[in-house]
């Protein structure tokens, strides 16, 4: 979803940030995770994605004072400019997110404090993906942004010819029930929130949004449909966030003021029981 040249735009300035990484990768695990060290961190933050969803939030970790930990599928060889068509997403390889969530726990570990898991366009549904069929991580904070929660509506909101149905399509075989399987869990987000996870999602509803996905990213089931199940499991009400930015810049324009607590946009307030707030979704 996020190409290169919105990636370039951010890395430009990522490339200046001190630079002292490591890639590690458990023996047998799918997971190959880059780990942005910062001096005395506040916690932990992760992403998921690989190299370009990396990007997008090295300097937001940097700022807000967070040691980042960016995961990558081992099959992925989109690594740098020029790269896109050797990318290999995980589309919520059972592996993939097993490694890791064991990086991430261990990292958390050692480093103590907060643990926010964060992502933007696909990375948001990895790391929604990671944290509801890993609840035992308990983020302190799951940020989803300019995404969606809903791998089958994703698939479907698209051709066969398309080059990410084709990606979808060669990961998971295009089964309905490996799509299903390899799907954010409504029960696990539900336990996630119980324990006091916060949850944030946040999304355009714009028309430049619509048009470049086909809707998946804001029409009734990318993510109002699932934060209405989420709020019927909760028994309670669940809000979500809604803008009309061009894709990812709810994160560009205000990943700092997000990670604050400040979110952007209007509160669309889904109730149990309830339809979807009218305003949730795009045209």
């Amino acid at each position: 979803m996020l190409g290169a040249a919105v990636a370039a735009a951010f890395a430009a300035d990522a490339a200046r940030a001190p630079a002292s990484t490591a890639s590690v990768s458990a023996a047998g695990s799918e997971a190959i995770v880059s780990v942005y060290p910062v001096a005395r961190p506040r916690g932990v933050m992760a992403t998921s994605g690989g190299w370009a969803y990396c990007q997008q939030v090295r300097l937001l970790a940097r700022h807000t004072g967070y040691e980042l930990l960016c995961g990558r599928y081992a099959k992925d060889g989109y690594l740098g400019y020029g790269l896109r068509p050797r990318r290999h997403l995980d589309w919520g390889n059972p592996d993939y997110l097993a490694g890791l969530a064991a990086s991430i726990e261990a990292a958390h570990r050692q480093v103590g404090g907060e643990l926010v898991l964060i992502g933007v366009s696909y990375s948001g549904f990895g790391v929604a993906t990671l944290a509801s069929q890993h609840p035992e991580l308990r983020p302190d904070r799951l940020i989803v942004i300019d995404s969606f929660l809903d791998l089958v509506a994703r698939r479907r909101a698209l051709s066969p010819q398309q080059p990410t149905a084709r990606e979808i399509d060669a990961e998971t075989g295009g089964s309905l029930a490996e799509l299903e399987a390899r799907n954010v869990s409504v029960d696990g987000l539900a336990r996630l929130v119980r324990a006091g996870t916060r949850l944030t999602v946040v999304w355009s509803v714009s028309a430049d949004e619509r048009r470049e996905f086909n809707g998946a990213t804001c029409n009734r089931a990318a993510n109002a449909a699932v934060l209405l199940r989420l709020a019927d499991a909760l028994s309670r009400p669940v809000v979500g966030w809604v803008t009309d930015s061009r894709h990812g810049h709810d994160l560009w324009d205000h990943g700092r003021a997000i990670v604050a607590g400040r979110v952007p946009g209007r509160a669309e307030v889904f109730r149990p029981g309830g339809p979807v707030p009218p305003g949730a979704v795009c045209g």
